[in-house]
């Protein structure tokens, strides 16, 4: 949820492609709101769920990256993509320069051919493909004890679960395993953690994870203040990257299409 920058070091262009989809981008991206519930929906000013740019050719090849910027962009060209996947699109931020930046990724995608469809909050929600989900899976926290936590714009976006005894310091391993990055812990929970709460990308709503009953909770980044807090409150916050927690969603549902 909230793209508020820090995603980590590397390249935003993930990957993944497929051949002959055999819709046009218009009709993919139909399919993807319906998939998705993407009209049901609240989001951030600025996330704009759906198609952000098109063209009217037949989707034949289809990938998928963190965020559309130039150089996922680019990379998508190089493997002459036609539609690209993306949970963070190209209409963040209303400055001046926002405005240029955005101006020049439009262009490139238009250049290269390129459909861009973004999914925000609907991604990070969705029961079965969204990114919250993919994380506790790929953490191997319980699936079936999941229950719903972490309310953005109105609706829960990821998942609390409990009933198990997990060292912290197993935690953060898993999470470097699941991402790919090396994971931090902060703050002065448990070293046992029994109430674990699980949101990708920026989440750092503690009252929520108060009111919860969580003693750990499992995000992409957090900003110092929630880190202090977190120490004061005896929380743990075990953080594996903003854009590392959110590989998830887009891979899982540019898969359907594969």
């Amino acid at each position: 949820m909230g793209w508020k920058g820090g995603h980590g070091e590397g390249v935003s262009f993930v990957g993944g492609v497929g051949y002959k989809v055999g819709m046009r981008a218009q009709e993919l991206a139909r399919e993807c709101d319906q998939i998705l519930k993407t009209k049901s929906f609240r989001d951030y000013p600025g996330a704009k769920n759906g198609l952000q740019v098109s063209h009217n050719r037949i989707v034949e090849k289809i990938g998928w990256a963190v965020d559309a910027d130039l150089e996922s962009i680019r990379k998508a060209g190089k493997e002459r993509l036609d539609f690209l996947i993306v949970h963070h699109g190209i209409f963040w931020g209303n400055s001046a320069l926002d405005r240029k930046i955005r101006a020049e990724r439009i262009r490139e995608a238009k250049k290269l051919g390129i459909a861009i469809y973004s999914s925000h909050l609907p991604l990070d929600a969705h029961p079965e493909l969204g990114n919250s989900i993919g994380l506790l899976r790929a953490l191997g926290l319980g699936d079936s004890k999941r229950k719903p936590f972490g309310v953005a714009m109105g609706r829960a976006i990821g998942w609390k679960v409990d009933g198990d005894r997990w060292k912290r310091r197993d935690l953060v391993n898993r999470l470097g395993r699941a991402t790919g990055r090396k994971a931090v812990a902060l703050g002065c929970g448990p070293v046992i953690c029994r109430t674990i709460g699980i949101v990708t990308g920026g989440f750092g709503d503690l009252d929520q994870v108060v009111k919860a009953g969580l003693d750990t909770l499992i995000t992409g980044e957090a900003d110092y203040p929630t880190e202090v807090k977190a120490r004061e409150l005896g929380i743990n916050l075990i953080l594996g990257g903003h854009r590392e927690t959110e590989v998830f969603g887009v891979r899982a549902l540019a898969k359907l299409f594969l």
